[in-house]
């Protein structure tokens, strides 16, 4: 058995590979049945990402060993150019993982093998998006309708020509903390700012507290322009939590309709994690009944049509957890802060069972499962308890902002930050003050119950969106300011 790390996406990722002997026909693969066929490369039929980076190819009749078959990606100049299987065990007949060639350009991607060439699969060359939170500058952008809390954000970039890059914000909780059905959407321009947000179709029922992720063909399996999916949620603002799942139909132009329950949760859940990662839907933590935080973590492939497989139990949390920070980069899964304890959704107040832990877990790769070795302890700790805050994780970095924590009121560690390092550990976390602060934007505010999401601008740029959330001094207070840097 060989260890390596391998690039994916804007980091890096250790990958263990079984070494295997060869055999079978040394001048092409064994066992296939016919020429190769390519179904997805990182669970996604739109695939892109930057040269450099590790791709899982899925598909059939590759052959059991690579022999002289390739994989070969488009140069740019109208010819092609070969990846590199650094191991056996890195060909099987039904996945292939490889590295995206420095000198790859977009184009079509094909696997050749001694009976014929697959059917070409696009794959479009990325640039890593950059994100120093060293250098916070926060901007004002178009407000919410209304003022929100517990509500989610989800960003996507669809397929144009041109393509339209679209946030949404899905539910919440409004006046009187009840629950709110309203969808919202808003575009971007080429610079960072977004248009108006418009409402679009709403949801079947009222939620707060649930989590939400976009499918497109450049993230899972599907074939249609894209989906929402909201997950759990609380039905009353008491947080009574439901385990029932909507899935969304997008249009190319951003707006939602034919809103279905596709699926329902292992369990009822809100105030949990979610995430999208090579065509797989992730769940993270949450609050159940009696508001009571969970450890539980599951996994459910997106089929082709937009339907959710089985959910698959993954290893669990190292201890309960709900209101914290949660998402993805570079293969790992990462829970920032929380609360253990049972804690009532609109409490403005700081429970004694909040907490600065970090936990990460490591995707396999080929499998989607987490690994064996499950979720690790952070070194590396926030730098307050903290609750009902926002993480964002990407360029190398993590981006935390806002929530309960001591000192909230005041904005005193509104926003804080650290790398995130190749083997998912994390540095030390530093924080900004002044005018790198939403709470020193006039209408700012101290957040705690907000949302927050990257996306990108026309030019490829990443950015960080907050929008809404409950303020800490006056809880109750619902605010619709939007800001992004």
């Amino acid at each position: 058995m060989t260890r390596r790390v391998i690039r994916h996406g804007m980091g890096f990722v250790a990958v263990v590979s079984v070494v295997a002997g060869c055999g079978g026909d040394a001048s092409g693969p064994s066992g296939p049945s016919g020429p190769p066929v390519v179904v997805s490369i990182n669970g996604a039929t739109q695939p892109a990402g930057p040269a450099g980076s590790t791709i899982v190819i899925e598909g059939s009749d590759f052959g059991s060993a690579q022999g002289s078959s390739q994989v070969l990606f488009a140069n740019g100049v109208g010819g092609t150019i070969a990846a590199v299987i650094l191991n056996a065990g890195d060909w099987t007949n039904t996945l292939i993982v490889t590295t995206v060639p420095a000198a790859a350009a977009t184009g079509n991607v094909v696997v050749q093998t001694s009976l014929g060439s697959s059917p070409a699969l696009t794959f479009t060359i990325t640039q890593n998006a950059a994100f120093s939170p060293s250098t916070i500058t926060w901007g004002i952008t178009s407000d919410l309708p209304v003022g929100l809390s517990g509500h989610a954000l989800a960003f996507a970039q669809l397929a144009g020509p041109p393509a339209t890059r679209v946030v949404w914000a899905i539910g919440g909780a409004g006046a009187g903390n009840a629950p709110l059905t309203s969808v919202y959407f808003a575009t971007g321009g080429a610079g960072a700012t977004l248009g108006a947000w418009t409402a679009t179709a709403p949801l079947p029922v009222a939620l707060a507290f649930h989590a939400a992720a976009a499918a497109t063909p450049a993230n899972s399996r599907i074939t249609a322009a894209g989906y929402l999916y909201v997950l759990g949620g609380a039905t009353d603002a008491a947080g009574t939590p439901s385990s029932l799942i909507y899935r969304g139909a997008l249009a190319a132009d951003g707006t939602v309709s034919a809103w279905i329950q596709i699926a329902t949760l292992p369990a009822p859940l809100r105030s949990l994690g979610a995430v999208i990662f090579h065509g797989d839907l992730y769940v993270v933590g949450g609050a159940t009944v009696g508001n009571a935080a969970v450890a539980t973590v599951y996994r459910s492939r997106i089929g082709s049509s937009g339907g959710l497989g089985a959910w698959l139990v993954q290893p669990a949390l190292p201890f309960r957890r709900a209101h914290f920070g949660f998402g993805t980069y570079a293969g790992y899964l990462y829970s920032f802060g929380g609360d253990s304890g049972v804690v009532a959704p609109h409490s403005g107040t700081q429970s004694n069972t909040a907490v600065s832990d970090i936990a990460y877990a490591r995707i396999d790769f080929l499998t989607g499962d987490l690994t064996a070795a499950g979720w690790v302890t952070s070194a590396a700790k926030l730098n307050k308890d903290r609750s009902k805050h926002t993480a964002v994780a990407a360029g190398g970095n993590v981006l935390v902002t806002a929530g309960l924590y001591n000192g909230a009121t005041s904005g005193s560690s509104e926003e804080s930050y650290a790398a995130l390092n190749a083997d998912g550990t994390l540095g030390s976390f530093n924080g900004a003050t002044g005018s790198n602060t939403i709470s020193s934007l006039l209408g700012g505010g101290n957040l705690f119950n907000h949302a927050a999401v990257t996306y990108l601008d026309g030019s490829g740029l990443l950015h960080v969106l907050v929008a809404g959330g409950d303020d800490a001094n006056a809880p109750g207070t619902k605010h619709r300011g939007v800001f992004y840097y």
